[in-house]
């Protein structure tokens, strides 16, 4: 069973409390819950916060986890760069204002998902290399 999406973003937000708010609007975007698993200042850019999330996907096949992960992220913002980065069982989609991808909810100005096959314990998503 696939049980979750999970998410990381970066947000141009000041603080925790402006993050939480523009959760709460992709939640209402996407139409399920999303649970903030992490919140920290990016090192490498102080005016963002990477924020972590997961949401409910539920699916018992591979098939459906990726196509209901597919419909939640084209809900949330148009662009995604969709890649399978080596042999494994990996599968992630990328979002970055940089190069030209418009989110619905403003202030996100990237993001990521990625599944788990948990029945499996195949990864389906970022590789380490891919780690910013």
């Amino acid at each position: 069973m696939i049980t979750s999406i999970h998410w990381r973003c970066y947000m141009r937000v000041s603080d925790q409390r402006k993050a939480e708010r523009i959760v709460g609007r992709m939640q209402t975007v996407l139409g399920a819950p999303m649970a903030i698993e992490g919140y920290e200042r990016y090192r490498k850019i102080p005016e963002l916060a990477e924020v972590l999330l997961t949401s409910p996907l539920n699916q018992d096949s591979a098939g459906e986890a990726l196509l209901t992960a597919l419909e939640a992220a084209w809900r949330l913002a148009r662009g995604w760069q969709i890649d399978n980065p080596d042999t494994r069982r990996e599968f992630e989609g990328i979002a970055a204002a940089t190069t030209g991808a418009t989110f619905v909810v403003p202030g996100v100005e990237w993001m990521m998902f990625s599944i788990t096959d948990d029945t499996a314990g195949a990864v389906f998503g970022p590789s380490e290399a891919d780690q910013r």
